[in-house]
């Protein structure tokens, strides 16, 4: 399954690495792509993970303005 938010505060190196690791540590998520070009994340995960898991572990990372695009 694929996940795709708009988190707009996306805008350099450390956002990439805070979303990507925070999001990673969920049991289930195959791969995390962050796009600060347009300011997306795009989540790979298994059945066991849910979008709100997601979004919770996005806002852990510090970013709460959180938008599901899917």
């Amino acid at each position: 399954m694929v996940a795709q938010f708009k988190v707009p505060e996306v805008s350099c190196q450390h956002c990439v690495n805070a979303i990507t690791s925070e999001v990673s540590t969920l049991d289930g998520v195959q791969n995390v792509n962050v796009n600060l070009d347009d300011k997306t994340v795009t989540v790979e995960h298994g059945e066991g993970v849910s979008v709100n898991q997601i979004v919770e572990a996005i806002h852990e990372a510090g970013y709460d303005d959180v938008t599901r695009l899917n």
